[in-house]
């Protein structure tokens, strides 16, 4: 029996049949192009103005990141700037400061803020302290100037400052330097006083020692020479004894210590430090005494013989004749 296979009519005549029998497709009218137009348009105008809206809010919540982050920082900056820019406070007196900012003087008074920047001068006839955190005491003669150029730098263009570093030595690792006209001076020791001369400094040391740098030398100062730096290097030395009548100035400017509750051992410590007088007690007995009495009461407005008179006066302990050099304290027989 013979099989007869019939092949398939092509994919392609299929097509040309069917294409014959629908025949050829009219084409839309204008108007429906038009719509058809306005239409797809209008549907990519709503796509473009959604992705926009997206857009914008995207990039208003990166700026508005962006602006709080700002503001967190510099609000973070300018307060950590403040607390780092406080040097020092007023501890006796008054001084008048200004900025380059703000050229106009104001007072400030006992308890307020020395700070970097800062232009602070006494008047003619007024003296002040400053306390640093550190316990270093910086005072101003009668119409002393001067820039804070840093937390440890100074300059000094007119009048006096004397540096006093606590005798316990808490104070030395604060290196305050302080420039010159003439050059510059920073401390190893505990005392000693800067002053403007004209186209010189003065530096005079009354305990410790002290480092006067200028472009061409370095030279060290003892305790008890005054070392005299022109512009043009010059160096002269003479001395002035730590009880010279010179000193004065300085107690003066000294805030008043409050004996209130401290021991008579801490009161004669700060009596023998501001009147550079070596204390000396007579017997071991004696210096147990003095630390373990307890003062009351004020020395305001006394000196600071009239004040050791009228403390010791309150206790067993006196003052004995000695050298002018030195405070020789004893048990009353």
């Amino acid at each position: 029996m013979t099989t007869v296979h019939h092949e398939p009519e092509s994919n392609d005549a299929s097509i040309e049949e069917l294409l014959r029998e629908v025949g050829a497709r009219d084409e839309p009218s204008a108007e429906v192009a038009r719509d058809v137009m306005s239409a797809v348009h209008a549907e990519w105008r709503d796509i473009v103005q959604q992705r926009q809206r997206q857009q914008r809010v995207v990039a208003w919540r990166y700026a508005a990141g962006l602006a709080l982050a700002v503001l967190v920082s510099t609000f973070a900056y300018r307060f950590m700037a403040s607390e780092q820019a406080q040097v020092a406070s007023i501890v006796h007196g008054h001084v008048l400061a200004s900025t380059e900012a703000d050229t106009d003087p104001k007072v400030r008074a006992v308890g307020e803020i020395i700070r970097v920047g800062d232009i602070v001068q006494t008047e003619v006839q007024t003296r002040a302290a400053v306390s640093f955190p550190d316990g270093l005491s910086l005072r101003l003669d009668h119409g002393t100037r001067i820039t804070v150029d840093a937390s440890d730098r100074i300059t000094l263009a007119a009048g006096a400052v004397y540096i006093d570093a606590p005798a316990d030595g808490a104070g030395h690792g604060h290196a305050l330097t302080v420039n010159t006209i003439a050059g510059s001076v920073q401390h190893v020791g505990t005392q000693y006083e800067v002053r403007t001369q004209g186209d010189a400094m003065l530096v005079s040391v009354r305990e410790g020692r002290v480092v006067v740098t200028s472009p061409t030398s370095t030279n060290t100062g003892e305790a008890g020479q005054v070392l005299r730096l022109n512009t043009d290097g010059e160096l002269t030395l003479s001395m002035l004894p730590s009880t010279d009548p010179y000193w004065q100035w300085t107690l003066q400017a000294a805030p008043t210590f409050d004996i209130d509750n401290q021991s008579l051992a801490a009161f004669l410590q700060w009596i023998s430090r501001e009147t550079g007088r070596q204390l000396v007690y007579s017997t071991p007995q004696a210096e147990a005494a003095a630390a373990d009495v307890k003062l009351r009461g004020s020395i305001e407005g006394l000196d600071a013989d009239a004040a050791l008179a009228a403390v010791l006066s309150t206790t067993q302990l006196r003052r004995y004749r000695t050298d002018t050099h030195e405070i020789g304290i004893e048990l009353a027989p």
